[in-house]
C-alpha cells in the first residue's frame, strides 16, 4: 500500500479549499477595520482637538485635516510638524548612511 503523495503546502491553507476560506476570512476583517476606521478617526480627531494637538475650526486653521470637522494646523503646530518631519528625515538619512558605510568595509 502507497501513500499518496501530498504536495507541499504554505503551512496556513494547504489546499484551495482552505485558501478559499482563509481570503474570505481576510477579506471579512479588512471590511470590519475599514468599517470601523470613520468612527475611530471622528473620536481621535475630537480628542487631538480637546487636548490642543489640533486646533479648532472656530481659530481658523491655516491647514486643515480633512475629516476632522474644519480641524486643523495653525502656524506654530505646523513649524513643529514640520521640525518633527525633518528629524524623521534627518535620522533615516543617517541610518542609511551608516550602513552603507558599514557594508562596504564588510567588503573591503
Amino acid at each position: 500500500m502507497s501513500t499518496p503523495t501530498r504536495r507541499p503546502g504554505n503551512g496556513v491553507a494547504d489546499t484551495p479549499e482552505e485558501e478559499l476560506v482563509l481570503i474570505h476570512i481576510v477579506m471579512g476583517a479588512v471590511t470590519i477595520v475599514l468599517g470601523s476606521a470613520g468612527a475611530l478617526w471622528l473620536t481621535g480627531a475630537a480628542w487631538l482637538v480637546e487636548h490642543q494637538v489640533l486646533v479648532a475650526q472656530a481659530a481658523q486653521p491655516l491647514v486643515e485635516v480633512p475629516g476632522a470637522a474644519g480641524a486643523g494646523l495653525d502656524l506654530p503646530r505646523i513649524a513643529i510638524a514640520a521640525a518633527l518631519l525633518l528629524a524623521a528625515l534627518a535620522g533615516a538619512v543617517s541610518y542609511v548612511r551608516r550602513s552603507w558605510t558599514r557594508r562596504r568595509e564588510e567588503l573591503l
